[in-house]
């Protein structure tokens, strides 16, 4: 199965997975639960969230303690350490740091997926460092990342993670993964979960960011992109659902080049109505 994953060789687009980039997806997606109005089109891209560089992330994950004194009640902010600060460092040896901060909010069953999916990802980077795979690397290897929480209703929660992945290459590689939950039974949603009908969403979605992109971007930047905009379910992983609807997260080189930036588009509730959404996750008050 193909994906846009970037735990890849740094500084160039991506062309095999590596071993921690399979694990990672199989991982993400098999711990996936089983299946259980009108906006304007012109204002998507004011709505689209920007793309946050390395050190923008490095701020707010130095900042992201401060959750804890959220008006949202319940959201707190926790942080996956390896190793420990007294564990000490290895002389003479790469090593690996990993710093993975992470929200609970106040809802046992979804708090303790977000933990174990957390403590899987930490896992996998340490498995991958462990098998010899970055023998080449600098002498430090580090894995960390920064979050955002939205709710499109007081029924569901979205937590968009990046993360951040430096193994001395021209830039760091970033994945942005999200976890999408209904607060009333405490499952996590697939994309089975969230449409009646998954497959006409893919097709809703790759036809309105298309067009999105090619009016942000130009036909230059998207003419390479025709594999990352297939209405496949590698390329719609990263769903945040908000208020207004979904956005749509897509990968650095997935739909354009790294110094473009992560791409994101919005895009209406109204428009994914031919999809079935269910609409208990947007209905009432948001928190």
């Amino acid at each position: 199965m193909r994906t846009h994953s970037h735990f890849l060789p740094q500084g160039r687009a991506p062309r095999r997975l590596l071993p921690l980039t399979a694990w990672l997806f199989v991982l993400f997606n098999l711990c996936l639960p089983a299946a259980a109005q009108a906006t304007s089109e012109d204002a998507e891209d004011d709505a689209a969230r920007p793309y946050r560089p390395w050190h923008d992330a490095l701020t707010e994950s130095a900042a992201a303690a401060g959750i804890s004194g959220s008006p949202q009640l319940g959201l707190q902010d926790h942080l996956l350490q390896r190793p420990l600060p007294d564990d000490g460092a290895t002389a003479d040896a790469t090593a690996m740091t990993i710093t993975l901060h992470y929200p609970s909010i106040g809802h046992k069953a979804v708090d303790a997926d977000i933990r174990a999916w957390a403590a899987g990802i930490a896992d996998a980077f340490t498995r991958h460092f462990d098998s010899g795979a970055l023998a080449a690397a600098p002498a430090t290897v580090d894995l960390r990342s920064t979050y955002t929480v939205d709710r499109p209703s007081r029924h569901a929660v979205s937590i968009t993670f990046e993360l951040w992945n430096d193994t001395g290459g021209l830039h760091p590689n970033l994945d942005v993964l999200t976890l999408n939950y209904s607060l009333i039974t405490g499952q996590r949603l697939a994309l089975a979960d969230i449409f009646a009908d998954p497959d006409e969403a893919m097709r809703l979605m790759s036809a309105w960011s298309r067009r999105t992109l090619l009016r942000r971007l130009g036909v230059g930047q998207l003419r390479a992109a025709s594999e990352g905009l297939a209405p496949l379910v590698e390329n719609f992983s990263s769903l945040t659902l908000v208020p207004e609807g979904v956005c749509i997260n897509f990968q650095p080189y997935q739909v354009t080049g790294w110094e473009m930036g992560v791409q994101k588009v919005l895009m209406p509730l109204a428009e994914l109505a031919p999809a079935g959404p269910f609409s208990i996750l947007w209905a009432g008050d948001t928190p």
